[in-house]
């Protein structure tokens, strides 16, 4: 029996060992500058950053079949391939026109004196080398002009694994100015492969390319048999069709030795200009560019990007390498696509007021599993201080406080790119808007408006847009704080779980407002009014999802009131303290938020503490305190994420925001990092 056992085991082994072998591993170069990626133990491609080239690469690149699909000049020349443009070696990113320098053209081949004219792009370090079922590296590099000064500093991570046979690449870059720079539309650009001479097109005619710098590349017409190659695109154009159209994704494929090729170039939805133009070239360039647009087709506006100082832009490609006796099917691609856009992504809003001379509203890419998340765009709306999303994600409403009036302002969004195309703007009539919500069975807009005490309401028509507004309510009375109390100042307004009610939260009168919602959206002016304990300054409202119970928090006191809700009609049965510190005044508490399972409730505290409080709730509905957790500075805004396992905090003097996750046992909070956003106020999330 212990024999049987001993040979099981020596059986057993080699299967143990190789389960625990990574699929994907990554092995830095020991003495020359590259690390080596291999899956499944065969040679994949080697990260590349010597010196003597003027920007990290990869080089070369190997189909699964072990057939090499870049050129091997000028590194490793292969006989009879061709060796014009020097700067084309391995897969690369970088651009033609940054700052009037060419970064794409740069090479050896560039006289000393013209290289003033060109930017070089600088390795710094790898941040991340990781093994496993999706092999990881990370790296820092800077975009540096002639003198070594840097324009743009580069984080870039690479994502190696297999799906379903095909090699991938996943790549993800951000470019952070160091000063204001513009990107001019340019067709040399950005993500660039040069492809083995095989993936060529048959070249029948002689052509002449010029660069952004006046100089000629002749290719000219070949006879050769090796070139056989040809391009297809998302739209279904073939050939040289395909240069400077716009497409999800191109592919090239061709013959190599015995087996059909493919190399797929995917564009991410989030990226700039989706979807891209593709500078793909019949002698071997394979490009997607997102930064040229007229100079592709006179006929195309100009597209010249600008970041301000401290602005960053991020860019996520993914290439995907087959090799088998067909190309690529259709199903595949569209699995490969979809796959890259995954599920577990979701979009994320940041609203912020813009006297530092940020744009409005940044959008980013957030990670549903990790909480991380990667900068999309920026759209320029003024002092973005609150803002709704449609239950169908189609319209976005955000207030624009400006010299204490303001505006709520419709926009379109694009969900696949992050994009806000903006549809109209009505004034409110009161001033100092602060909250807007959405009445989803009317399609009706709700602002409370503090300085003025007052509730507008707007119709929207059919495409989203904002009719004049319907009403305004203008609430009257004072309560006991002198200074902050001396008139009324509506500071939310909340739609109950069954849609039948509005509830305003009036910090100027202790008041909360009750008004029925007619059928049309409008309210019932005459309000059923809830006092609270003078000097509350009751400020936010929310409910759970039954709409049993309902949660104030109070900026001024620094305590939660609890109330049981029973058709329509608020009941107190608990207030308890938020904000510990001891003090007459104004305790500045901000927001209030449940959990999606309604377990928790979190409430944040800005003035005389910088802290997020977590409350549990009991099956009564009563709250039981569980933790403090010290914030960034001035948290005026906290929310949930779908999921419940994060929460992201923003700062509104720290100009961050910051994502903890959460415990939905112990309700306990952990930092896991932090996003550098100028002046931060509301934070909003489309699928």
């Amino acid at each position: 029996m212990r024999k049987q056992s001993f040979f099981f085991l020596l059986f057993l082994l080699p299967s143990l060992l190789f389960a625990q072998t990574p699929k994907v591993v990554l092995v830095k170069d020991k003495i020359h500058p590259q690390v080596k990626v291999s899956i499944n133990g065969k040679h994949f491609t080697n990260f590349f950053f010597p010196d003597t080239i003027a920007k990290p690469v990869l080089y070369p690149i190997k189909a699964p079949n072990g057939t090499v699909i870049t050129r091997g000049f000028p590194v490793t020349p292969i006989a009879g391939e061709p060796m014009d443009h020097p700067h084309h070696l391995g897969l690369w990113l970088n651009f033609g026109d940054v700052n009037g320098l060419d970064f794409w053209n740069n090479s050896f081949a560039i006289p000393a004196n013209e290289k003033h004219k060109y930017g070089t792009v600088r390795f710094v370090k790898i941040t991340e080398q990781k093994n496993g079922e999706t092999g990881k590296l990370s790296y820092a590099a800077n975009w540096n002009n002639h003198n070594g000064e840097t324009l743009l500093k580069e984080t870039t991570e690479l994502a190696f694994k297999e799906i379903n046979g095909v090699w991938v690449i996943d790549r993800t870059t951000t470019l952070l100015a160091k000063t204001a720079v513009q990107f001019k539309d340019n067709k040399e650009g950005l993500l660039g492969l040069r492809m083995a001479h095989d993936l060529q097109i048959p070249t029948i005619e002689t052509k002449n390319f010029t660069d952004a710098n006046g100089i000629e590349t002749i290719i000219n017409v070949t006879s050769d048999s090796i070139a056989n190659g040809n391009y297809l695109n998302s739209n279904g154009l073939k050939g040289d069709a395909v240069w400077g159209k716009k497409a999800g994704w191109c592919m090239a494929y061709g013959k190599m030795n015995m087996d059909s090729i493919s190399v797929l170039m995917i564009d991410h939805p989030y990226n700039e200009n989706f979807p891209t133009p593709w500078h793909a070239r019949g002698y071997g360039l394979f490009a997607a560019n997102p930064m040229g647009s007229n100079v592709f087709n006179q006929k195309n506006p100009t597209y010249n990007k600008e970041l301000k100082k401290g602005e960053s832009i991020t860019f996520k490609f993914r290439i995907a390498i087959a090799a088998d006796k067909k190309i690529l099917f259709n199903k595949t691609i569209q699995q490969l696509e979809t796959d890259f856009s995954s599920s577990t992504k979701k979009l994320m809003f940041v609203g912020s007021y813009t006297w530092k001379g940020n744009p409005g509203i940044q959008v980013y890419q957030y990670d549903k599993v990790s909480g991380k998340s990667n900068f999309v765009r920026s759209v320029k709306v003024p002092n973005a201080s609150y803002m709704v999303v449609t239950p169908d994600q189609k319209y976005m409403y955000v207030l624009t406080e400006a010299n204490n009036t303001g505006a709520v302002s419709a926009y379109a969004i694009e969900s696949t790119t992050g994009d806000l195309k903006i549809i109209n703007t009505q004034n409110i009539i009161g001033d100092g808007p602060c909250y807007v919500s959405y009445h989803a069975p009317s399609k009706t807009v709700y602002t409370a408006n503090y300085s003025s005490g007052s509730i507008t309401v707007f119709k929207t028509n059919a495409d989203g847009s904002l009719q004049p507004a319907l009403q305004h309510v203008v609430y009257s009375g004072k309560s006991v704080n002198a200074s902050r109390q001396e008139k009324p100042h509506a500071h939310c307004a909340v739609v109950s779980p069954d849609n039948q009610y509005l509830y305003v939260s009036d910090l100027g009168t202790d008041i909360i407002n009750r008004h029925k919602i007619n059928l049309n959206g409008s309210i019932e002016e005459k309000a059923v009014q809830l006092k609270v304990e003078a000097g509350n300054g009751p400020r936010h409202i929310v409910f759970n999802a039954k709409g049993t119970h309902a949660y104030s928090i109070n900026e001024m006191k620094g305590t939660v009131d609890v109330f049981s809700v029973l058709q329509g009609d608020l009941k107190k049965i608990q207030t308890i303290i938020a904000d510990t510190v001891q003090t007459p005044a104004d305790h500045g508490s901000g927001a209030i938020q449940l959990s999606p399972n309604g377990e928790w409730l979190l409430v944040s505290n800005r003035v005389t503490s910088d802290q997020v409080v977590v409350f549990a709730v009991l099956s009564n509905g009563k709250l039981v305190k569980k933790h403090h957790v010290e914030v960034t500075k001035k948290p005026r805004f906290f929310r949930f994420d779908e999921s419940g396992k994060f929460v992201l905090v923003a700062g509104q003097d720290s100009d961050q925001v910051q994502v903890f996750s959460f415990d939905a046992v112990s309700g306990k909070m952990y930092l896991q990092s932090t996003l550098d956003i100028p002046v931060p106020v509301c934070i909003e999330f489309i699928n």
